[in-house]
């Protein structure tokens, strides 16, 4: 077989130059690139274990709070751990009257997960009315009873009909990479009947996304493709 001649050397760069519009966006030079891991969640005597082959942190989980595993571990977390002694006891001073609840019923959580991880235990939040007066406000007690680890999966997992196209690649792969967050991150997906939570492990930004420079360089590589051509 022979070497390729130096006009055919030529006509081959002069026509990927010409193409540069379309073979350069698909490789995303420039712009942000997303690195997500997938963890695998299980439950193994009554405890929720959370298998990850290399190990890199995974920050917190929708639906489940208090995944974190440092010193840097939220406040609220605090008083959920507190009330595994018993039931914590907690005023808000701007509402002193309340006209619905009465003594003992149960609140509905708003704006905090149901669920809680405390060591590797599940356990669901609740809220209880006590009392409402002007001298201290109104008072709560906070509390938390042991559920198991398989109906909180079960109750807060996104069936796999819902889970995007993306957030299965990576678990069936164990990592992926791309150039657009995924929706469903941070959640428990449901996938091939067992569950996973696709998070980002890190976020690298090689150039700044410019694209009126992307534009000219483009333009750039098809006039000297162009020429390339003509002068041959």
């Amino acid at each position: 077989m022979r070497p390729p001649t130096r006009r055919e050397l030529t006509v081959l760069l002069a026509l990927l130059l010409i193409a540069v519009p379309i073979w350069a966006p698909p490789l995303s030079v420039t712009g942000p690139t997303y690195q997500y891991q997938v963890a695998t969640l299980s439950t193994q005597d009554g405890k929720l274990a959370v298998e990850n082959a290399e190990g890199s942190y995974l920050d917190g989980v929708e639906g489940i709070d208090c995944f974190h595993r440092s010193f840097d571990f939220p406040r609220r977390c605090f008083y959920d751990g507190g009330a595994l002694d018993g039931n914590v006891t907690g005023v808000n001073p701007n509402i002193v009257g309340v006209s619905g609840p009465a003594a003992g019923e149960q609140l509905a959580l708003t704006g905090s997960d149901e669920y809680v991880m405390l060591g590797d235990e599940i356990y669901r939040r609740s809220t209880t009315f006590v009392d409402a007066n002007e001298s201290v406000g109104t008072t709560v007690k906070l509390g938390v009873k042991r559920v198991d680890p398989l109906t909180a999966l079960e109750d807060v997992a996104r069936e796999e009909e819902h889970v995007s196209e993306t957030a299965k690649r990576a678990v069936r792969q164990g990592s992926i990479r791309t150039d657009e967050p995924i929706a469903d991150a941070d959640e428990v997906l449901l996938v091939d009947g067992d569950y996973y939570v696709v998070y980002e492990r890190a976020q690298s930004r090689p150039y700044p996304a410019q694209p009126g420079v992307e534009r000219f360089f483009e333009a750039v590589a098809v006039v000297a493709g162009g020429w390339l051509l003509l002068r041959d």
